[in-house]
């Protein structure tokens, strides 16, 4: 797929100033940057080591990358991907953040799982925003995706809108496998990482399951 063919506006989502990408080379460089980050959860971490966090709690996750940061103004394209129907934006999210993943050494996973979400939150939102990212990352990378390895069968209060303290409760059994052939390495995919509560405990289900490592990738860490 041509990602520029999806623009057919021809001007930056920020400045407006005609460009034939999503976003114009110089709005990028203000959210766009190479932070050094802890390899585990993605948390910037200047020492590029473990974080004081990943340290001091059980963690199933082995690597995890991000393309930006969840701050302003990166953070408006992601508002705009998941609630106000810019479904192009997943497009070029998935080539940044492929693009990225093509310069690693390690060796990629067999199967990208999109983190679900309840069919009672997909209905009224009309599509899974990390479905949309893992299909054009699996052509990228030549990754088989499978999103019904995996289901969410607790329609959880949005993450978001909860104190920090309450997250990881409010996630706690909010997920179902759906097979026993579990792949020993996956990728879970989603568009924002806050406290990585809900991506901790869909790793650890899979983890219990039989899966030796995971991946997440994701497009902005909070």
């Amino acid at each position: 797929m041509d990602v520029k063919k999806l623009f057919t506006s021809g001007s930056c989502f920020f400045c407006q100033l005609k460009t034939n990408d999503a976003w114009c080379k110089d709005c990028e460089k203000d959210f766009i940057r190479n932070a050094s980050r802890c390899p585990c959860c993605g948390q910037k971490n200047a020492e590029k080591h473990l974080c004081g966090a990943c340290l001091n709690k059980k963690t199933f996750i082995t690597t995890t990358e991000v393309v930006f940061s969840y701050d302003y103004p990166a953070n408006e394209l992601i508002k705009a991907f998941k609630f106000n129907n810019r479904h192009e934006l997943s497009a070029v999210f998935a080539e940044r953040l492929a693009n990225k993943l093509k310069k690693k050494t390690e060796m990629l996973p067999s199967v990208l799982i999109p983190v679900p979400l309840h069919k009672k939150r997909q209905m009224i939102r009309g599509y899974n925003q990390s479905l949309e990212i893992a299909r054009h990352l699996g052509k990228h990378l030549g990754i088989e995706i499978n999103p019904s390895l995996c289901s969410r069968i607790k329609n959880t209060d949005p993450q978001s809108t909860l104190p920090v303290k309450t997250r990881r409760k409010n996630v706690q059994g909010a997920f179902a496998i759906n097979t026993q052939r579990i792949p020993k390495h996956i990728a879970i995919i989603d568009d924002v990482i806050t406290t990585g509560s809900t991506i901790n405990e869909l790793a650890r289900l899979l983890k219990n399951a039989g899966c030796q490592r995971i991946d997440v990738w994701a497009i902005a860490r909070a």
